[in-house]
């Protein structure tokens, strides 16, 4: 199923306004199996409008427009549906009775140019709002290429969630039958660089209808492996190929980000942590553990040997930065074990975030009984301990 979404407004194109809602969208579909193929951004001009319109119906199955369907006279994704499908704008009684009476709940008068958003394309179906004004609407396209469905919604965030999951997920679930297009598996990788795992992963091809994907989502990349059609063995296979490759860098995998997945390892156990150097990122790393007690000082050392040490529990500890780094040290059960490290990154948010996840993976590392001190590419070690 051939999927597209449409963003329209002037806000969006000038950058005045981000565009969450296609984002939202996007990543929504991909995890019921649908890969959006175009994303589009357009602007409050009606002729644009139109013929992004019948662009996208010419190629897609499902188009999703977002935007454009409140009462002023740049809301013109109504009209622009209406000119571009041969569907003349035409008032839908039962919709402007809904305004009405939602108005007259509040204690309000309605103002008059909230009737437009009862004028819709003739023929086309009504999608409830039950929280706004302007309702969302679906238009069939039919044409040489076959058959079009367009979903539009407006652009307010919680109303357009809120109707895509309520309202539109269900008829794309049955216009897509039992069969999904798209299988998505998502793996991890902390330490190594995204051009580093390029140069591993992309030698030699794929199988047919399995792709990698990357995404950069400092202090991890995100590798997507996608199967459009692909069988359950392909998938298996393609998946043992990749992890057989990544294993040493590997953090995590499933939907679950992987810190979470990390903190899930405790069961329950306490954590201490102290922070120096990396300001509180790891806080905000663990900041949802029950079990947690942490402290940020500016007087933590910045040599392994100088760090404060626990006698009994897990604590987790970052120094602040000296001459040869920043010294991380895990306190397991009366055992410590450090390294000082360096970050070699412009930013430094997101070196905070490197040390921050340096610091958790050896945490992940014991608790799954591996090395402490992991074999990084994108870190350079200079002193270890224990």
């Amino acid at each position: 199923m051939r999927i597209e979404i449409i963003s329209t407004g002037d806000e969006i194109v000038t950058g005045l306004v981000v565009d969450t809602n296609a984002a939202w969208l996007s990543a929504l579909l991909l995890e019921q199996g649908w890969q959006v193929r175009r994303r589009l951004t357009v602007g409050d001009n009606l002729a644009d409008l139109k013929a992004v319109l019948q662009e996208s119906a010419s190629r897609a199955e499902v188009v999703l427009v977002c935007g454009g369907l409140g009462p002023t006279a740049d809301d013109l994704t109504a009209q622009a549906a209406a000119e571009a499908f041969g569907q003349p704008l035409t008032l839908f009684p039962d919709w402007l009775a809904t305004i009405t009476a939602r108005y007259a709940s509040r204690g309000r008068p309605m103002a008059q140019s909230n009737a437009k958003q009862a004028w819709l394309p003739q023929g086309c179906e009504i999608l409830d709002n039950p929280v706004g004004t302007a309702c969302g609407f679906v238009v069939t396209h039919t044409s040489s290429h076959g058959q079009s469905q367009l979903f539009f919604t407006p652009g307010v965030p919680f109303e357009f969630k809120q109707m895509v999951r309520e309202q539109i997920l269900p008829r794309l679930k049955l216009l897509a039958g039992t069969q999904t297009d798209t299988e998505l598996r998502r793996f991890y990788t902390f330490g190594i660089s995204e051009s580093a795992l390029s140069d591993l992963l992309d030698a030699a091809p794929w199988p047919t209808g399995i792709e990698l994907g990357y995404r950069s989502a400092m202090p991890l990349i995100e590798l997507k492996l996608i199967g459009h059609g692909a069988s359950a063995a392909d998938m298996d296979s393609a998946e043992s190929r990749l992890l057989n490759t990544i294993r040493p860098w590997l953090v995590g995998s499933g939907d679950t980000e992987p810190a979470q997945q990390i903190l899930a390892l405790l069961q329950g156990r306490p954590l201490t942590l102290l922070e120096g150097e990396s300001g509180g990122t790891l806080l905000a790393l663990c900041h949802g553990y029950p079990q947690l007690e942490a402290r940020f000082s500016a007087q933590l050392a910045d040599e392994l040997a100088q760090l404060p040490t626990a006698d009994a529990g897990l604590q987790l500890t970052i120094g602040r930065e000296g001459s040869e780094g920043v010294p991380l040290q895990l306190s397991a059960d009366g055992k410590q074990i450090g390294q000082t490290v360096k970050v070699s990154h412009p930013d430094p948010e997101s070196s905070r975030k490197i040390l921050a996840f340096a610091a958790l993976d050896m945490l992940r590392r014991h608790l799954l009984g591996e090395p402490i001190l992991g074999d990084y590419l994108t870190l350079a070690r200079t002193a270890q301990r224990g």
